[in-house]
This record gives C-alpha cells, sequence and structure tokens, in this order.
C-alpha cells in the first residue's frame, strides 16, 4: 500500500462510525426527554464491501414514537487487514415531522498500528447551536458551534444518517437541492448537493426493485450514489471508496 493511500485510510478508519441497536446511553442532566409509545420499529443490515472483498457490515434500527420522536440505533465494523479497523456504535434521535437531530451518541474502537483506543462524541442541539462534547485517549473536550436552521449531522462512512437528507429532498420541486451537516469529528459544518439522476432497476434481497438514483456532491468528503427503493429505504450506497447492498430488511 503506497503511503497516500495508508494515510487515506487511516483518515478513513478515524472517521468513519454508527450502534448496538438497544444500547443505552447516558443523557446529560435535564436533557432527558419521555421517549413516548412506540408505533413502529424499522430494520436494515448491509455488508460493505471494498474492490471485491467484504471488509464489513452496518445495521440499524429506527424506532418512531408518537411524540414526535424518531431514534436511529445502528452498528457498524469495518476490518481493512490483520489488526487494523474498527467498531461503533450511534444513536440519533430526531424530531419526526422535521428531522432536525436533537442528540447524537457516539462511541467508537479503533485498531491500527498494533494499537487499539476509544473516541466518544456526544452532540447536543440547541436552537442554532451544537455542543460537541467528546473523549480521545483520556482527553476530553467540549465545544459550541453556530449552525444553521435544518443542518444535518453525518459521520463519514456510515449509511443511516443520510436519511436525513433524502427526508428533506423535495421531489416535487426536482433538481439540485443544496444540503448542510456538522461533522461530529470535525466540529464543522460543511455543505453539498443532493439530486435525482433518474431510476434503475437492482435486485434487491433476490428479486427485482425499480429505485430512485440519488446522486450526491460534497465538499470536502467527496461523492455519493444512494439507491432507494419505493418505500424509501437505502437498497446500496455507493461512498469513501466502499459499496453497501442491503442484505436484509424488516418492520414492525
Amino acid at each position: 500500500m503506497s503511503a497516500r493511500a495508508c494515510r487515506s485510510l487511516t483518515v478513513a478508519v478515524l472517521a468513519v462510525t454508527a450502534l448496538v441497536a438497544d444500547s443505552v446511553f447516558a443523557v446529560p442532566p435535564g436533557r432527558e426527554k419521555s421517549v413516548g409509545q412506540l408505533t413502529k420499529t424499522s430494520r436494515a443490515s448491509y455488508r460493505i464491501v471494498q474492490g471485491d472483498k467484504e471488509i464489513g457490515s452496518e445495521s440499524y434500527q429506527q424506532r418512531v414514537y408518537d411524540n414526535n420522536t424518531v431514534v436511529f440505533a445502528a452498528e457498524d465494523s469495518l476490518g481493512f487487514s490483520p489488526g487494523m479497523g474498527m467498531s461503533s456504535k450511534a444513536e440519533l434521535t430526531l424530531d419526526e415531522e422535521s428531522h432536525f437531530p436533537r442528540t447524537l451518541h457516539v462511541e467508537k474502537r479503533i485498531a491500527q498500528a498494533g494499537t487499539s483506543f476509544e473516541h466518544r462524541i456526544d452532540v447536543e442541539m440547541f436552537a442554532n447551536v451544537a455542543v460537541v462534547s467528546s473523549e480521545l485517549r483520556g482527553v476530553r473536550e467540549s465545544r459550541r458551534v453556530v449552525v444553521p436552521t435544518g443542518v444535518a449531522i453525518q459521520d463519514m462512512g456510515t449509511v443511516f444518517y443520510w436519511y436525513q437528507v433524502l427526508f428533506w429532498y423535495d421531489r416535487s420541486a426536482g433538481g439540485r437541492q443544496r444540503f448542510q451537516w456538522l461533522d461530529p469529528s470535525s466540529v464543522k459544518v460543511e455543505s453539498g448537493e443532493i439530486y435525482v439522476a433518474g431510476e434503475e432497476s437492482l435486485t434487491v434481497l433476490g428479486k427485482k426493485a425499480k429505485v430512485a438514483v440519488f446522486k450526491v456532491e460534497r465538499e470536502r468528503t467527496g461523492p455519493a450514489t444512494l439507491y432507494v427503493d419505493e418505500q424509501g429505504t437505502i437498497v446500496r450506497c455507493e461512498q469513501n471508496m466502499w459499496v453497501y447492498d442491503l442484505v436484509e430488511k424488516s418492520q414492525s
């Protein structure tokens, strides 16, 4: 592997994220919110491929409650070579009506160069201010950043964060639509554009399905392509050198 490729891979390892479906995260005092009555649960799992090699997996559970609350809980794992990879878990809470984020809790375990370490990130949204707290190698810090109304939260290398942007895309208007998101690792607001490039027929879970193809252009983290079925599920995602293919889907 070239030095440039190694550096790119290290950056990708440090940036990727996700969660265990039923994990419980500590909520800062005073920010607890009753989750209400559960009305719907959706689940999906993906295999992650780089080139012709399967390198990991991602799964998420989306829980919808009757008090305008949606909770995404996800987990992923990636292995690039012996002793180099990561696993992570995350929980993202949104307003159902707007899909504006309320909180994000992330825990990552990263292994590289014969060592491993953990990185924890907590994000709380207060109107147009995001409070981002992190702990890395025992060092804690907290930062505040002004964010635009309607900003998404998106960490590199996972699928489930894209549902915020897909929810906001106005298909009746069509065309290129701009969006912004907060990167919880860099604590910076990034921007990009999303548009529908057309429709395709893909084999999804053993059956042919018509999907909408969304193209995404991001200023810093590069392009992505999302294949979305008629139920709104991302069945395939191409981003950051990796391809995510849906292998399981259910709803209750």
